[in-house]
Parts: C-alpha cells; structure tokens; sequence
C-alpha cells in the first residue's frame, strides 16, 4: 500500500504559506468551507479565517482574535507558531509547514489610526476618516453599531445582546446569530477602506467593545462639553463667551437622539436628558438676548423652544415682552391666546396669574421697555 502523503490545508494563497496536517482524522478535524462573498474561511472546528482588506484575521467561533496577519509582508516564523499551537490544541497534531516561493512584494506600511465620527442626533451618520459610510438597512448589525457606540466607554456581554435581540431563540442559534450580526458589522466597518482596517469591534471575556486603537468622536459628546463650557462661564459672568458655546451647542442639535430609535427603551432616558439640555439651552440663550437688547434673537430662541415644548408658558411670555417692546402689540397679544387655548387643551389650564397680569399690562399699554 502506497504511503499516504499528508493532505495539505491551503490558508490563503495570498499569505504565500502551505500547511501540511496528517490525513488521519482530517475530515473530523477540519472543514474548510470558502465563502466568497463573506470573505470567510473555516479553518477547524472552533476557528475560522477572515479576510478583512489586506489582512487575514484568525478567530474563534466567538469572534474573539487569536491572530492577525499581512498577506504581504506576513513573518513566516509568527505565522508558523500561531497555527502550530493551534493544531496542536485542538488536534493533538503537530503541523507540518513548508514556505511557498517569495513573490517580491513590498510590505505594507504601517496605517494611520483610523478615526469615526458619529451623528447621533437626527438622522444616524457614522464617518470613517472623515467620510460617510453607506450603511444600508443592516438590521441587527447596525442596532448592534448603534448600542456598542453609545455604550463606548463599557463592555457590552454576549449574553445581554443575545437575550435582547434574540428573545425567543435557543442559546445555541442566539449565538449563532450574534456571530453571524458582528461578522456583518465587521465588514461593514471595513469595507471600501483604502489601508489596512482594524479589527473594529472586539470580543474580551464574553464582552464586545470597540477597539481602543479607533479613535472615536460623537455629536453627543460635543454637545454636553460646549453645554458644560457655557454653564461655566455663564456662571463666571461672562454672557457673551458663554452664548457662544450654546449657540455652537445648539447647532449640533439636527433632530432628537437616534431618531430613528424612538421606540427603543434603551435610548429613551438619554433622548430625554438631551433634549431637555436642547431646551434649557435655548432658555439661556433667549433671556441672554432680551436682556442684551437683541428682541429678535430672543424671539427666535423662543420659538425653537416652542417648536419642542408647546406648552413653555415662560416662552410665551418673553415672545409677549419682546413683542410688545418692538412696538408690536397685536403679536404680543395674540402670543397670550396661544398659550391659552393649548394650555387649555394639553391639560384643561389656564395661564399663571404672572402670565395674566402680564397680558393685562400690555392691553393698558404699560408694557412697552
């Protein structure tokens, strides 16, 4: 009987290597399953070869990394030892390797950390490297992208996300599924991208995050330091600088939080926290005008309060004063029936005595300065 030769296990051809492994209990051992259009590559039972852009990315069935690797400029040696100890984990095998002929390509050069911005508010944008990223309707991918952004700065469990998203699922597919979601927000992180991407999304102890090498920057964020820096200085009696930032704030604010997430528990408690900062910002920045002489700036905070909360009974009154200072005692006027009939139709009111008292003034023509 002619001896048999070990059966060999190519990688990838681009890595310019060749694995050997015994034909004994090979087929229990490996499937090699190529799937083109995800770019993936089963390896052995619990692994798999991912091929991210110029990178071949070695992992468990869990996502989590065991290897990276360049399919040009790969050191052979690093290579070599991270699949021997594989084989020899899960096989009990030791692996046979042997080079394949140099191709003569130049290593790539190292790549520039790469950065995402993220727009949170309104409509959800996310920028990689300063532009945008098509990302279709990717269900539960892109809820996953959402919550991993907004949860950036803790680990998020396997577990939750499972249960969460995969309520009526067994365990088994749950996590198939996770792992098949994460694969998919993976290449779509990756996609189209001129250098050498991370690995965006990384599994540490049962727990996805973000990669710490991905420099990340939201709208959201920006909006609570400018928020925090006019409070600041507002409070150091300097107005003008402290309008400033919310002016810069305010610009930030194209629509409320993941509005496309309305219904969503987990984003309900921070849209509410930011819109309301949205509000009190606006307030600030409409006494800050009227008490500066600028009544049509104080208007236009006003009404973009109002276009939020229809019933802020102080904005009312500060659109009746700057009306009525104007010279415009027909707007300032009508500016009290408004309030009253929707006080009276959200919750059957009528407006404060400060606001009557108000409204009687300017009918006397008291309120004019």
């Amino acid at each position: 009987m002619a001896e048999k030769r070990p059966r060999p296990l190519v990688v990838d051809t681009s890595v310019a290597l060749k694995f050997y492994l015994p034909e004994e209990g090979h087929e229990e051992a490996v499937r090699l399953l190529e799937a083109e259009e995800a770019g993936v590559a089963e390896l052995l039972t619990g692994y798999y070869l991912e091929r991210e852009s110029d990178l071949l990315v070695l992992r468990l069935l869990d996502g989590s990394v065991v290897g990276a690797f360049s399919p040009r400029g790969a050191d052979p040696e690093a290579v070599q030892r991270t699949f021997q100890r594989i084989f020899e984990e899960v096989l009990g095998e030791t692996l046979r390797w042997e080079p394949a002929p140099d191709r003569g390509e130049e290593q790539i050069p190292l790549a520039v950390k790469p950065s995402l911005r993220v727009r949170f508010f309104g409509h959800f944008e996310l920028l990689r490297d300063g532009e945008v990223l098509v990302l279709r309707r990717n269900g539960k991918a892109l809820t996953i992208l959402k919550y991993l952004l907004a949860n950036r700065t803790r680990p998020v469990s396997q577990d939750h996300l499972m249960g969460w998203l995969w309520p009526e699922s067994n365990p088994k597919k749950a996590r198939w599924s996770l792992n098949s979601a994460i694969h998919t927000l993976r290449k779509l992180l990756s996609e189209s991208s001129s250098s050498s991407p991370p690995n965006y999304v990384v599994l540490k102890e049962g727990h996805y995050r973000l990669c710490p090498d991905v420099r990340v920057t939201t709208d959201v964020d920006e909006f609570d330091e400018r928020y925090e820096e006019g409070r600041r200085l507002q409070k150091a009696d300097r107005p003008e600088e402290a309008a400033a930032e919310y002016e810069r704030a305010i610009e930030l604010y194209r629509g409320d939080y993941l509005v496309e997430d309305l219904y969503q528990d987990w984003t309900m408690v921070e849209r509410e926290r930011l819109s309301n900062a949205y509000v009190n910002m606006l307030w600030r920045l409409a006494v800050h005008y009227a008490e500066s002489g600028q009544p049509q700036e104080s208007i236009r905070a006003c009404y973009r309060i109002l276009e939020k909360d229809r019933c802020h009974e102080d904005s009312y009154r500060l659109l009746m004063r700057s009306y009525a200072r104007l010279g415009l005692r027909c707007r300032a006027l009508r500016q009290y029936q408004l309030c009253e009939r929707i006080l009276r139709q959200e919750y059957g009111t009528v407006p404060s005595p400060e606001t009557q008292t108000l409204h009687r003034s300017i009918i006397l023509g008291e309120e004019t300065s």
